[in-house]
């Protein structure tokens, strides 16, 4: 079956790298292009489904919900589709009024919150259909609904394709599910325990093992022939990144809780069973890593805002700026609230636009775009602004708050730096001065997570609870 405008068009020209990624997947009926953020893996997705439009009758495009209006802005501005040949899957979508468009776009996170997107899907999804997705490391977890529901769909269809820059984010299960997305047949191995064994990822009830050095090599010899893999150094050209770190001391008030988060981990750390510890650790990361952004944590009663520096040095660079166009990367909501009240009071002429997760989709692409025209600060979370937007009109970022996620910071950083970027972007990180900020420091400049290195370290000592209780006083 063919689309009803199966004669559009492509309008700009794919660049070398794109080139060589659609020769080799164009041979093939599912693919993933692995390409670093940056390079244009939407370009050449969009070409690899122009090449099959005598074939389909419509391309479903699965993305975070973030990033629904972005992908919508790529379509209209690579090929000749008009505005009425792409339709997004949104509130007012169900079975009975889906438009015979060419594109559907839908939001990654309905697929398991909205039984309403998920029926929908099931009657617009078929053997006519060109299925991708977009940010495929949404794809994990084989019990997870949203995986469960996309392996059924892409099944039905004749041509899948992934896309990602971050393929491996956690270890090399992350590559099972969406390798399973495309054809089980790819790596051979199901059910899932068979491939556990043969690559010696071994589980235990609430626990997992691995020995990556055993397997990655072995992994990525046989997805070969279906992924296309690029880094930016490889294939472009850009202005270096360069970085400074500004410490921030604690406030008095923030130093009494750091101990108090501490405190409370160690209180109650002998009730603490092997498959409570995980947990343990993880509202131990998040509370000390609360605190050091001057919010308060969860559990703890009083001010929302706790004292701190970060905004006065933040401001402080900002005074000796010239630069028409600022990011500024936060962490809390109750961060962004903080801030927004302070801007207009301290540069009353400079305009803020916030973005953030609780801003419908619409707002956030009006305020990003009037931010590209006018110039001003960018205020973004990192998950929701930091993924697969084109912010090149900045060279100027500021991390108020700092994530212990190397993907997330990496993802925020490329915002910037790629495609049409002709400056040299410098990165200003704000730094509370503790050993837990350092971890994270570290952590990430090893291209690492920094909890996740914490909860190694607490798995190798078998739950020896007076060795578990020096490396946490010692570690933060």
């Amino acid at each position: 079956m063919i689309g009803l405008n199966a004669d559009w068009k492509l309008t700009t020209t794919a660049y070398a790298h794109q080139r060589a990624a659609i020769e080799k997947l164009s041979r093939l009926r599912v693919g993933a292009l692995f390409m670093d953020m940056g390079t244009g893996k939407t370009r050449t997705a969009l070409e690899l489904v122009w090449l099959r439009r005598k074939r389909i009758a419509k391309c479903v495009w699965c993305c975070p919900v973030s990033l629904m209006e972005e992908t919508k802005r790529e379509i209209l501005r690579h090929t000749s589709c008009l505005d009425t040949d792409i339709h997004m899957i949104g509130p007012r979508t169900r079975e009975k009024n889906v438009p015979q468009s060419w594109w559907h776009i839908v939001g990654l996170e309905s697929l398991s919150s909205s039984p309403r997107v998920v029926y929908v899907l099931d009657s617009l999804i078929d053997g006519g259909t060109f299925l991708v997705v977009d940010e495929s490391t949404y794809i994990k977890g084989r019990r997870a609904k949203r995986t469960r529901r996309l392996i059924r769909f892409g099944a039905r269809t004749p041509y899948r394709l992934i896309l990602t820059g971050t393929p491996i984010q956690q270890g090399i299960e992350d590559l099972y599910t969406q390798m399973e997305f495309l054809s089980p047949l790819i790596l051979g191995y199901t059910p899932r325990h068979a491939f556990q064994s043969a690559f010696a990822v071994f589980q235990a009830p609430k626990r997992t093992f691995s020995v990556e050095s055993m397997s990655i090599g072995e992994v990525c010899r046989i997805i070969a022939p279906y992924v296309y893999q690029v880094s930016k150094e490889d294939c472009l050209k850009l202005p270096p990144k360069m970085y400074r770190r500004i410490l921030c001391r604690f406030s008095e008030e923030q130093t009494t809780l750091y101990q108090a988060v501490k405190a409370r981990f160690l209180d109650d750390l002998d009730s603490y069973g092997p498959s409570d510890l995980s947990t343990a650790i993880f509202r131990l990361f998040s509370g000390l890593h609360a605190v050091s952004c001057g919010v308060l944590p969860s559990g703890f009663l009083g001010a929302r805002r706790l004292r701190n520096q970060r905004m006065d040095a933040l401001f402080a660079e900002l005074r000796q700026l010239k630069t028409s166009h600022v990011i500024i990367w936060v962490n809390y909501l109750e961060s962004i609230a903080a801030l927004d009240e302070a801007f207009p009071k301290v540069f009353p002429k400079m305009p803020v636009y916030t973005v953030h997760g609780r801003i419908p989709a619409t707002v956030r692409t009006t305020k990003i775009d009037l931010w590209k025209r006018r110039g001003g600060v960018l205020m973004a979370t990192q998950g929701t602004g930091g993924y697969g937007l084109t912010l090149t009109e900045s060279h100027r970022v500021f991390f108020y708050s700092e994530n212990w996620r190397y993907a997330l910071r990496l993802q925020a950083e490329d915002r910037c730096h790629r495609i049409g970027q002709k400056s040299s972007v410098y990165y200003i990180t704000l730094q509370g001065e503790s050993r837990f900020d350092e971890r994270i420091r570290s952590a990430l400049t090893r291209k690492a997570d920094a909890l996740e290195e914490l909860k190694k370290e607490v798995r190798r000592l078998n739950g020896n609870k007076n060795a578990i209780r020096k490396l946490v006083e010692q570690a933060v």
